[in-house]
């Protein structure tokens, strides 16, 4: 049997509004980023430009109480910290065109319904080696999931199970990262998740000059510099 902690991917759950943080981390496979790396990253910005922020003078890169909820330009800049671009996939081409050769990780960006619900960064990872993990019911039957601690998720014992290379669904809402499967399947669940979603698909990869159908500048939906939680 295994536990959660025991599992080989790394996986941050979420916490406040720091999202932007996991799906980082998530994607680079260890805590490269903190939230006082992020929240050093926005004010760096926010002095930088500080018109954008209007007559407020708020920094819109990020949630004024600090909590996070910090926009695509922290993100970019990030990266760019150590060594890797951000390129936007063009949705006016097919998902299964984009060339994912060379990519680290796939950062999505789920768009705000301004009446129901905040905007969501979330990882995608492809990982070329079989993985062992714990395999984790949904729900556990008779117990409410409000009853469960943290600790008690930590100590329960699950039958493991291991997975082909493939690609895994690291957001940082679910309670452990979700096997996809192969490309096809990938390409399979992004056009699922983009009938439901208004959403961007953005490529992590190593700062090299690019050629391809993605481009590294934001889309003019993303240029407005959104926040997420």
């Amino acid at each position: 049997d295994m536990k959660l902690r025991e599992s080989p991917i790394y996986h941050e759950q979420q916490s406040f509004w720091l999202c932007a943080k996991h799906s980082l981390n998530n994607v680079l496979q260890r805590e490269v980023f903190t939230h006082a790396d992020l929240e050093r990253i926005a004010k760096y910005l926010h002095e930088l430009h500080p018109e954008q922020s209007g007559w407020l003078k708020f920094n819109s890169h990020k949630n004024f109480l600090g909590f996070g909820y910090y926009d695509i330009n922290v993100i970019i800049a990030a990266l760019n910290e150590k060594g890797y671009d951000l390129l936007w996939h063009d949705k006016r081409t097919g998902i299964e065109d984009a060339d994912l050769s060379g990519c680290v990780g796939i950062i999505i960006h789920i768009q705000p319904d301004w009446f129901f619900r905040r905007g969501h960064w979330f990882a995608l990872k492809h990982f070329d080696e079989n993985l062992t993990v714990p395999k984790v019911p949904t729900t556990y039957v008779g117990e409410p999931r409000a009853a469960r601690s943290i600790s008690e998720n930590e100590e329960r014992e699950y039958e493991p199970k291991t997975h082909d290379p493939g690609f895994w669904n690291l957001d940082s809402k679910l309670r452990h990262p979700e096997y996809i499967g192969d490309r096809e399947l990938l390409n399979a669940f992004l056009q699922k998740l983009s009938k439901r979603n208004r959403l961007h698909i953005l490529l992590v990869v190593p700062s090299v000059d690019h050629t391809s159908a993605s481009s590294s500048q934001p889309p003019s939906s993303l240029s407005s510099s959104p926040s997420v939680e």
